[in-house]
């Protein structure tokens, strides 16, 4: 069933659990598919999340009506989100397509500027009843051999607290060392840094780049109230990889039968994810 992610993001941090994000490649079938089924079988909450780029492909549109139809199959709750929203006419575009949750990125902004076009999103989104994320300390990048190609990734709390007297988005990511992409290594997360937020604020948080952080981290960040975990990198490539092996087996020529079987590798995937969120049973 379609929902904001308001009330579920509210619910999670109150209860100490997250809810998975899950980049669904632009509406690719078989990864919404995975997804909103194994949160019907785990009966957990689900966030499915769209980048522009990869709309711009397949068409936000097309995007949120495949996810809309999938999630009035699952009688959990689902929200279409907008992940990275770059400009506030992208984030109003989204909003009027449907979609029940919007992020704005304003973190390579000023903290003034950053506050000022958050701003101007919430006004727009809540009288539509679509809740907000904002984001404070760019989330880094990492390229081919794991390296950040960001290395301000690390908010200053008190920036973080100027930032929130400005503006009041419903969830927030805090750049915590986090970064898009395969870790080379340990990364150099700080979840102290949510530590020192939560003393001064109650909004729920977004860990954004889960792909290769220990789950012992991601439990610690929860922990201290992050109630949205994204995955990305891994999923995509998960995607490929048991499609890769699809193509060597025997499915006489039939598409629809390599579809399901990596919709199903990967459907075990995201009941992990969602165990490790602890949103399972949380429906």
């Amino acid at each position: 069933m379609l929902v904001t992610s308001k009330e579920m993001l509210q619910k999670a941090y109150e209860q100490h659990y997250a809810v998975a994000a899950i980049n669904t490649q632009g509406g690719t079938y078989d990864i919404i598919r995975a997804i909103c089924m194994a949160a019907q079988e785990t009966q957990s909450p689900v966030i499915l999340a769209h980048y522009l780029s990869t709309g711009a492909y397949s068409g936000h549109d097309w995007f949120y009506e495949t996810a809309k139809w999938m999630a009035g199959k699952v009688d959990v709750p689902v929200a279409i989100h907008l992940d990275h929203g770059d400009t506030v006419e992208h984030c109003k575009e989204c909003a009027d397509i449907g979609f029940t949750s919007i992020m704005y990125d304003g973190s390579s902004l000023s903290i003034e500027e950053n506050a000022r076009n958050t701003s101007e999103v919430i006004k727009y989104c809540h009288e539509k009843n679509i809740p907000v994320e904002a984001e404070v300390g760019e989330i880094g990048r990492l390229d081919a051999n794991g390296i950040n190609v960001n290395q301000n990734n690390q908010a200053d709390p008190e920036q973080v607290r100027e930032y929130l007297k400005l503006c009041s988005p419903d969830s927030l990511a805090v750049g915590i060392g986090n970064a898009h992409g395969f870790y080379k290594g340990e990364p150099d997360i700080r979840v102290d840094i949510l530590k020192q937020v939560r003393t001064f604020t109650d909004i729920p948080f977004v860990l954004h780049g889960c792909t290769g952080m220990s789950e012992e981290m991601i439990r610690e960040s929860i922990g201290y109230g992050v109630a949205k975990i994204n995955f990305g990198t891994q999923i995509r490539y998960n995607y490929m990889n048991y499609l890769r092996e699809g193509v060597s087996m025997d499915f006489q020529g039939h598409a629809w039968k390599l579809s399901q079987y990596a919709e199903g590798k990967l459907r075990e995937d995201i009941k992990s994810i969602i165990c490790l969120a602890g949103s399972d049973g949380k429906a």
